[in-house]
């Protein structure tokens, strides 16, 4: 935007020059000028953009309800120098960020948590992996229950040797899921 209005000011210049005289040295002190008021300008609409970011910020973590009234955006466009509907979009945008942002989080810790709990699981089982095959997993299986066949009821073998989520756990014990996700909230 500088520079065309830069250009736009020296051609009038130099249509100004066929009626009256016009040295270089007065074309080059124009574009200063134009210079240094466009660099002031533009500080100051930085400085309110800063300022009005820190405010709808402000305002956004320190409420427990991320969708002001339409009395609070109002009092926020006054204060920020911007139209209720600036207001408005920044919040919806600010808000799926922040959904976002808590997604990616939820899913690292539930990868971190996975991870975790896959090397303790694997580490700590006796029935984990075979000791003979060289990184080459063997089928995982649980012990049978005591008793024979009839009391193989909740028992079965899933995908991969797995028989987690298979077995019911009636008895008040926890079973241990590592596909299980975390949920922050």
């Amino acid at each position: 935007a500088c520079n065309e209005f830069t250009t736009h000011v020296m051609n009038l210049l130099r249509e100004q020059s066929r009626t009256r005289p016009i040295t270089p040295k007065e074309i080059e002190r124009m574009v200063q000028i134009i210079h240094k008021k466009f660099s002031s300008i533009q500080m100051q609409l930085k400085q309110s953009t800063c300022e009005a970011v820190m405010i709808l910020r402000s305002r956004f973590l320190d409420a427990s309800n991320p969708y002001p009234s339409e009395e609070a955006k109002e009092e926020l466009a006054r204060k920020c120098g911007i139209t209720v509907s600036q207001v408005s979009n920044w919040f919806g945008n600010k808000r799926i960020r922040y959904k976002k942002n808590i997604g990616k989080a939820q899913e690292e810790a539930n990868l971190y948590a996975a991870k975790k709990a896959a090397a303790a699981f694997a580490g700590a089982s006796p029935y984990s992996m075979g000791g003979a095959s060289q990184g080459t997993p063997t089928p995982m299986m649980s012990p049978a229950p005591p008793g024979g066949p009839q009391d193989m009821a909740g028992y079965s073998m899933g995908i991969n040797g797995s028989d987690y989520g298979s077995q019911p756990y009636n008895d008040g014990s926890m079973g241990y899921d590592p596909m299980h996700q975390v949920k922050f909230t």
